[in-house]
Protein backbone atom coordinates (compact mmCIF):
# COMPACT_ATOMS: atom_id res chain seq x y z
CA UNK A 1 0.00 0.00 0.00
CA UNK A 2 0.96 3.28 -0.93
CA UNK A 3 1.30 4.95 2.37
CA UNK A 4 1.13 8.68 1.52
CA UNK A 5 -2.43 7.12 -0.55
CA UNK A 6 -3.79 5.64 2.27
CA UNK A 7 -2.90 8.64 4.57
CA UNK A 8 -4.58 11.23 2.37
CA UNK A 9 -7.65 9.06 2.12
CA UNK A 10 -7.93 8.39 5.41
CA UNK A 11 -7.24 12.51 6.10
CA UNK A 12 -10.57 13.35 3.44
CA UNK A 13 -12.32 10.81 5.59
CA UNK A 14 -11.15 12.60 8.92
CA UNK A 15 -12.16 15.99 7.22
CA UNK A 16 -15.98 15.28 5.54
CA UNK A 17 -16.68 11.73 6.32
CA UNK A 18 -16.94 8.87 4.00
CA UNK A 19 -15.89 10.07 0.57
CA UNK A 20 -17.40 9.10 -2.91
CA UNK A 21 -15.67 6.38 -4.80
CA UNK A 22 -14.59 9.21 -7.44
CA UNK A 23 -12.77 11.10 -4.86
CA UNK A 24 -11.28 7.39 -3.87
CA UNK A 25 -10.08 6.85 -7.33
CA UNK A 26 -8.87 10.22 -8.19
CA UNK A 27 -6.58 9.87 -4.34
CA UNK A 28 -5.75 6.60 -5.05
CA UNK A 29 -4.94 6.98 -9.27
CA UNK A 30 -4.31 10.49 -9.94
CA UNK A 31 -2.70 11.96 -6.83
CA UNK A 32 0.71 12.25 -5.20
CA UNK A 33 1.79 8.77 -4.73
CA UNK A 34 -0.94 7.15 -6.94
CA UNK A 35 -0.81 4.72 -9.24
CA UNK A 36 -0.69 6.71 -12.48
CA UNK A 37 2.53 8.79 -10.78
CA UNK A 38 4.36 6.83 -13.43
CA UNK A 39 3.83 4.98 -16.54
CA UNK A 40 2.28 1.82 -15.19
CA UNK A 41 1.83 0.44 -19.21
CA UNK A 42 3.48 -1.80 -20.93
CA UNK A 43 5.52 -5.63 -20.79
CA UNK A 44 7.46 -4.56 -18.01
CA UNK A 45 4.39 -2.82 -16.40
CA UNK A 46 1.06 -3.83 -14.89
CA UNK A 47 -0.98 -4.02 -18.07
CA UNK A 48 -0.47 -3.43 -21.52
CA UNK A 49 -2.78 -1.46 -24.35
CA UNK A 50 -3.82 -2.18 -28.27
CA UNK A 51 -0.65 -0.12 -29.72
CA UNK A 52 1.71 -2.66 -27.25
CA UNK A 53 0.15 -5.48 -28.72
CA UNK A 54 1.73 -4.51 -32.56
CA UNK A 55 2.65 -0.99 -34.51
CA UNK A 56 -0.55 -2.40 -36.83
CA UNK A 57 -2.30 -0.91 -34.13
CA UNK A 58 -0.79 2.61 -34.18
CA UNK A 59 -0.80 2.18 -38.37
CA UNK A 60 -4.46 1.28 -38.57
CA UNK A 61 -5.86 4.73 -36.13
CA UNK A 62 -2.91 6.72 -38.40
CA UNK A 63 -5.32 5.59 -41.49
CA UNK A 64 -8.53 6.41 -39.53
CA UNK A 65 -6.78 9.87 -38.67
CA UNK A 66 -6.11 10.53 -41.72
CA UNK A 67 -9.27 10.12 -43.55
CA UNK A 68 -10.73 12.96 -40.63
CA UNK A 69 -8.26 15.09 -42.02
CA UNK A 70 -9.17 14.45 -45.43
CA UNK A 71 -12.86 15.40 -44.04
CA UNK A 72 -11.49 18.53 -42.66
CA UNK A 73 -10.18 19.98 -45.89
CA UNK A 74 -6.29 19.12 -45.00
CA UNK A 75 -5.36 21.70 -42.56
CA UNK A 76 -2.07 22.28 -41.74
CA UNK A 77 -0.04 21.33 -39.30
CA UNK A 78 -2.24 18.79 -38.68
CA UNK A 79 -3.15 19.21 -34.63
CA UNK A 80 -3.85 16.33 -32.94
CA UNK A 81 -4.15 15.62 -29.50
CA UNK A 82 -3.70 12.41 -27.08
CA UNK A 83 -5.33 12.26 -23.76
CA UNK A 84 -3.85 9.53 -21.79
CA UNK A 85 -0.88 9.48 -23.44
CA UNK A 86 0.97 6.91 -20.95
CA UNK A 87 4.60 6.00 -21.93
CA UNK A 88 4.31 7.66 -25.72
CA UNK A 89 4.04 3.93 -27.28
CA UNK A 90 0.96 5.11 -29.35
CA UNK A 91 2.17 8.67 -30.03
CA UNK A 92 5.20 7.60 -31.91
CA UNK A 93 3.27 4.66 -34.10
CA UNK A 94 0.57 7.78 -34.96
CA UNK A 95 3.41 10.28 -35.70
CA UNK A 96 5.27 7.28 -38.04
CA UNK A 97 2.04 6.42 -40.05
CA UNK A 98 1.44 10.17 -40.79
CA UNK A 99 5.46 10.87 -41.31
CA UNK A 100 4.55 12.36 -44.87
CA UNK A 101 2.01 15.31 -43.35
CA UNK A 102 2.70 18.46 -40.71
CA UNK A 103 1.65 17.41 -37.78
CA UNK A 104 1.50 18.78 -34.48
CA UNK A 105 1.16 15.86 -31.57
CA UNK A 106 0.38 17.02 -28.51
CA UNK A 107 0.40 14.34 -25.18
CA UNK A 108 -1.66 14.97 -22.19
CA UNK A 109 -0.86 13.04 -19.13
CA UNK A 110 -1.69 13.68 -15.68
CA UNK A 111 1.07 11.47 -14.34
CA UNK A 112 4.65 13.42 -14.21
CA UNK A 113 6.40 10.27 -14.56
CA UNK A 114 4.50 10.14 -18.03
CA UNK A 115 4.93 13.58 -19.38
CA UNK A 116 8.88 13.01 -18.17
CA UNK A 117 9.15 10.27 -20.76
CA UNK A 118 6.53 11.73 -23.24
CA UNK A 119 8.85 14.61 -23.78
CA UNK A 120 11.87 12.83 -25.21
CA UNK A 121 10.26 11.55 -27.88
CA UNK A 122 10.78 13.51 -31.18
CA UNK A 123 7.63 15.61 -32.36
CA UNK A 124 5.65 15.48 -29.49
CA UNK A 125 4.93 18.48 -26.98
CA UNK A 126 3.66 17.47 -23.73
CA UNK A 127 0.55 18.87 -21.15
CA UNK A 128 -1.34 18.00 -18.12
CA UNK A 129 -5.00 19.23 -18.94
CA UNK A 130 -7.00 19.82 -22.22
CA UNK A 131 -6.59 22.93 -23.08
CA UNK A 132 -6.07 23.74 -27.12
CA UNK A 133 -8.64 23.45 -30.22
CA UNK A 134 -7.16 20.30 -31.78
CA UNK A 135 -8.89 18.73 -34.95
CA UNK A 136 -8.84 15.30 -33.54
CA UNK A 137 -8.43 14.26 -30.16
CA UNK A 138 -7.72 10.52 -29.42
CA UNK A 139 -8.32 8.55 -26.04
CA UNK A 140 -7.16 5.14 -25.71
CA UNK A 141 -8.42 3.31 -22.46
CA UNK A 142 -9.02 6.43 -20.53
CA UNK A 143 -12.92 6.65 -19.98
CA UNK A 144 -12.56 3.38 -17.75
CA UNK A 145 -10.09 5.13 -15.18
CA UNK A 146 -11.75 8.09 -14.77
CA UNK A 147 -13.20 8.64 -11.28
CA UNK A 148 -16.77 7.42 -11.13
CA UNK A 149 -19.72 7.26 -8.30
CA UNK A 150 -21.42 4.71 -7.34
CA UNK A 151 -24.75 3.90 -6.54
CA UNK A 152 -27.06 1.15 -5.20
CA UNK A 153 -30.70 1.19 -5.54
CA UNK A 154 -31.33 5.17 -4.84
CA UNK A 155 -28.30 4.72 -2.25
CA UNK A 156 -24.50 5.81 -2.83
CA UNK A 157 -21.67 3.60 -2.32
CA UNK A 158 -19.05 5.60 -0.16
CA UNK A 159 -15.98 4.60 0.87
CA UNK A 160 -15.28 5.03 4.99
CA UNK A 161 -12.89 3.40 7.73
CA UNK A 162 -13.57 0.68 9.74
CA UNK A 163 -10.49 -0.32 12.08
CA UNK A 164 -7.38 1.04 9.30
CA UNK A 165 -8.98 -0.63 7.15
CA UNK A 166 -11.08 1.26 4.14
CA UNK A 167 -14.81 -0.24 3.57
CA UNK A 168 -18.03 0.30 1.30
CA UNK A 169 -20.54 2.64 3.62
CA UNK A 170 -24.15 3.54 1.80
CA UNK A 171 -25.06 7.22 2.08
CA UNK A 172 -27.45 9.42 0.52
CA UNK A 173 -27.50 10.09 -2.89
CA UNK A 174 -27.30 13.87 -3.70
CA UNK A 175 -26.91 13.97 -7.49
CA UNK A 176 -29.52 13.33 -10.87
CA UNK A 177 -31.58 10.22 -10.55
CA UNK A 178 -30.81 7.10 -12.00
CA UNK A 179 -33.41 4.75 -10.80
CA UNK A 180 -32.16 1.08 -10.58
CA UNK A 181 -32.63 -1.88 -8.27
CA UNK A 182 -28.95 -3.06 -8.75
CA UNK A 183 -25.61 -1.60 -8.90
CA UNK A 184 -24.97 1.64 -11.64
CA UNK A 185 -22.02 3.47 -11.79
CA UNK A 186 -22.00 7.58 -12.87
CA UNK A 187 -19.04 8.26 -14.93
CA UNK A 188 -18.58 11.83 -13.19
CA UNK A 189 -15.40 11.87 -14.88
CA UNK A 190 -15.99 10.66 -18.20
CA UNK A 191 -18.95 13.21 -17.73
CA UNK A 192 -16.00 16.36 -17.16
CA UNK A 193 -14.09 14.75 -19.78
CA UNK A 194 -16.77 15.68 -22.48
CA UNK A 195 -17.52 19.02 -21.15
CA UNK A 196 -14.01 19.79 -21.42
CA UNK A 197 -14.07 18.46 -25.18
CA UNK A 198 -17.28 20.28 -26.21
CA UNK A 199 -15.53 23.55 -24.80
CA UNK A 200 -12.45 23.35 -26.63
CA UNK A 201 -13.45 21.37 -30.15
CA UNK A 202 -13.84 24.49 -32.53
CA UNK A 203 -13.98 22.22 -35.17
CA UNK A 204 -13.11 18.71 -35.48
CA UNK A 205 -13.41 14.81 -34.24
CA UNK A 206 -12.48 12.71 -30.99
CA UNK A 207 -11.87 9.11 -31.37
CA UNK A 208 -12.33 7.38 -27.70
CA UNK A 209 -12.03 3.75 -27.95
CA UNK A 210 -12.37 1.49 -24.94
CA UNK A 211 -14.10 -1.52 -23.11
CA UNK A 212 -17.52 -1.55 -22.16
CA UNK A 213 -21.22 -1.85 -23.56
CA UNK A 214 -24.55 0.21 -24.78
CA UNK A 215 -26.83 0.47 -21.79
CA UNK A 216 -25.32 -1.38 -19.37
CA UNK A 217 -25.19 1.23 -16.44
CA UNK A 218 -24.07 -1.65 -13.95
CA UNK A 219 -19.74 -2.31 -14.53
CA UNK A 220 -17.53 -4.93 -13.11
CA UNK A 221 -15.16 -2.98 -11.26
CA UNK A 222 -11.57 -4.35 -10.41
CA UNK A 223 -8.18 -3.48 -10.75
CA UNK A 224 -4.97 -4.40 -12.42
CA UNK A 225 -1.30 -4.88 -10.76
CA UNK A 226 1.37 -7.10 -12.57
CA UNK A 227 -1.14 -7.75 -15.40
CA UNK A 228 -3.25 -9.75 -12.93
CA UNK A 229 -6.70 -8.80 -12.23
CA UNK A 230 -7.38 -7.17 -8.59
CA UNK A 231 -10.81 -8.01 -7.31
CA UNK A 232 -11.03 -5.97 -3.84
CA UNK A 233 -9.33 -2.27 -5.48
CA UNK A 234 -10.28 -0.72 -1.59
CA UNK A 235 -7.32 -2.84 -0.18
CA UNK A 236 -4.31 -1.20 -1.77
CA UNK A 237 -4.99 2.19 -2.86
CA UNK A 238 -2.03 3.55 -4.71
CA UNK A 239 -0.72 0.21 -6.26
CA UNK A 240 -3.77 -1.05 -7.90
CA UNK A 241 -5.20 0.01 -11.09
CA UNK A 242 -9.22 0.83 -11.02
CA UNK A 243 -11.43 0.48 -13.79
CA UNK A 244 -14.87 -0.48 -14.98
CA UNK A 245 -16.62 -0.79 -18.06
CA UNK A 246 -17.60 2.42 -19.77
CA UNK A 247 -21.39 2.65 -20.12
CA UNK A 248 -21.54 4.39 -23.76
CA UNK A 249 -24.83 5.32 -24.20
CA UNK A 250 -25.17 7.47 -20.99
CA UNK A 251 -21.80 8.92 -21.88
CA UNK A 252 -23.45 9.41 -25.79
CA UNK A 253 -26.47 11.09 -23.79
CA UNK A 254 -24.21 13.46 -22.20
CA UNK A 255 -22.29 14.31 -25.44
CA UNK A 256 -25.16 15.17 -27.34
CA UNK A 257 -26.70 17.15 -24.17
CA UNK A 258 -23.40 19.29 -24.77
CA UNK A 259 -24.05 19.92 -28.54
CA UNK A 260 -21.53 16.92 -29.81
CA UNK A 261 -22.57 14.71 -33.12
CA UNK A 262 -22.48 11.63 -31.58
CA UNK A 263 -21.96 8.87 -34.19
CA UNK A 264 -22.86 4.84 -33.07
CA UNK A 265 -19.95 3.01 -31.65
CA UNK A 266 -18.28 -0.33 -33.24
CA UNK A 267 -15.92 -2.72 -32.00
CA UNK A 268 -12.36 -2.35 -32.50
CA UNK A 269 -12.84 -6.09 -34.63
CA UNK A 270 -14.95 -4.12 -36.97
CA UNK A 271 -12.84 -0.84 -36.99
CA UNK A 272 -9.75 -2.36 -37.85
CA UNK A 273 -11.38 -4.97 -40.50
CA UNK A 274 -12.69 -1.91 -42.50
CA UNK A 275 -9.43 0.50 -41.94
CA UNK A 276 -7.70 -3.09 -43.84
CA UNK A 277 -6.41 -5.41 -40.94
CA UNK A 278 -6.99 -8.34 -43.38
CA UNK A 279 -5.05 -6.99 -45.99
CA UNK A 280 -2.31 -6.28 -43.55
CA UNK A 281 -2.28 -9.76 -42.49
CA UNK A 282 -2.44 -11.19 -46.00
CA UNK A 283 0.73 -8.84 -46.59
CA UNK A 284 2.12 -10.43 -43.79
CA UNK A 285 1.77 -13.64 -44.67
CA UNK A 286 3.02 -13.50 -48.21
CA UNK A 287 6.47 -11.84 -46.24
CA UNK A 288 6.84 -14.73 -44.10
CA UNK A 289 6.43 -17.60 -47.02
CA UNK A 290 9.30 -14.91 -49.21
CA UNK A 291 11.72 -15.11 -46.26
CA UNK A 292 11.13 -18.84 -45.80
CA UNK A 293 11.35 -19.28 -49.68
CA UNK A 294 14.50 -17.20 -48.91
CA UNK A 295 15.73 -19.53 -46.27
CA UNK A 296 15.65 -16.62 -43.95
CA UNK A 297 14.16 -18.79 -41.01
CA UNK A 298 15.02 -16.65 -38.21
CA UNK A 299 13.11 -13.58 -39.83
CA UNK A 300 10.07 -15.60 -40.97
CA UNK A 301 9.33 -16.75 -37.42
CA UNK A 302 9.51 -13.00 -36.16
CA UNK A 303 7.08 -12.29 -39.04
CA UNK A 304 4.48 -14.93 -37.75
CA UNK A 305 4.86 -13.96 -34.12
CA UNK A 306 4.35 -10.63 -34.94
CA UNK A 307 1.28 -11.56 -36.79
CA UNK A 308 0.06 -13.98 -34.28
CA UNK A 309 -0.03 -11.14 -31.94
CA UNK A 310 -1.57 -8.76 -33.87
CA UNK A 311 -4.70 -11.11 -34.39
CA UNK A 312 -5.44 -10.32 -30.51
CA UNK A 313 -6.29 -6.87 -31.31
CA UNK A 314 -8.88 -8.13 -33.72
CA UNK A 315 -10.18 -10.96 -31.37
CA UNK A 316 -13.63 -10.36 -30.22
CA UNK A 317 -12.56 -12.42 -26.33
CA UNK A 318 -9.81 -10.21 -26.37
CA UNK A 319 -8.59 -6.46 -27.58
CA UNK A 320 -11.12 -7.14 -30.55
CA UNK A 321 -14.19 -6.21 -27.74
CA UNK A 322 -13.00 -2.55 -27.33
CA UNK A 323 -15.66 -0.11 -28.26
CA UNK A 324 -14.61 2.95 -31.06
CA UNK A 325 -16.52 6.12 -29.95
CA UNK A 326 -16.49 8.50 -32.48
CA UNK A 327 -17.33 12.06 -31.63
CA UNK A 328 -17.77 15.65 -33.71
CA UNK A 329 -17.97 19.04 -34.09
CA UNK A 330 -21.57 20.03 -35.56
CA UNK A 331 -22.07 19.55 -39.23
CA UNK A 332 -19.35 17.04 -39.83
CA UNK A 333 -20.31 13.48 -40.99
CA UNK A 334 -19.02 10.24 -40.44
CA UNK A 335 -15.85 8.94 -42.18
CA UNK A 336 -15.96 6.07 -44.49
CA UNK A 337 -14.28 3.88 -42.09
CA UNK A 338 -17.06 4.40 -39.73
CA UNK A 339 -19.63 3.68 -41.87
CA UNK A 340 -18.33 0.44 -43.20
CA UNK A 341 -16.99 -0.89 -39.81
CA UNK A 342 -20.72 0.20 -38.77
CA UNK A 343 -22.19 -2.26 -41.69
CA UNK A 344 -20.39 -5.06 -39.72
CA UNK A 345 -21.52 -4.38 -35.97
CA UNK A 346 -24.12 -5.86 -34.84
CA UNK A 347 -27.02 -3.48 -33.72
CA UNK A 348 -26.88 -1.58 -30.75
Amino acid sequence: MSEQVAEAIRGAIHDHGPITFAEFMERALYGPGGFYDDPPVGAHGDFVTSPHVHPVFGAMLGTAVAELFAILGEPEPIRITEVGAGDGTLATQVIGALAERDVDYEAIDVSPGARSSLAVIDGVRTGATLSDAPHVVIANELLDNLPFRRMHGDREVRVGVDGGRFVEVEAAWDGDPYPADHETIVPVGAFAFIDRLAFSHDRGYALLIDYGDVGTPGGDIHGYRDHRVVEDVLADPGSTDITAGVDFAMIANHASQRGLVVFPTVTQHDALIALGFEEWLRGELERQTSQLDAREGLEAVRTWSGRSRATLLVDPSALGRLRWFLLASPGLPAPAWLDAAGQSSAPD
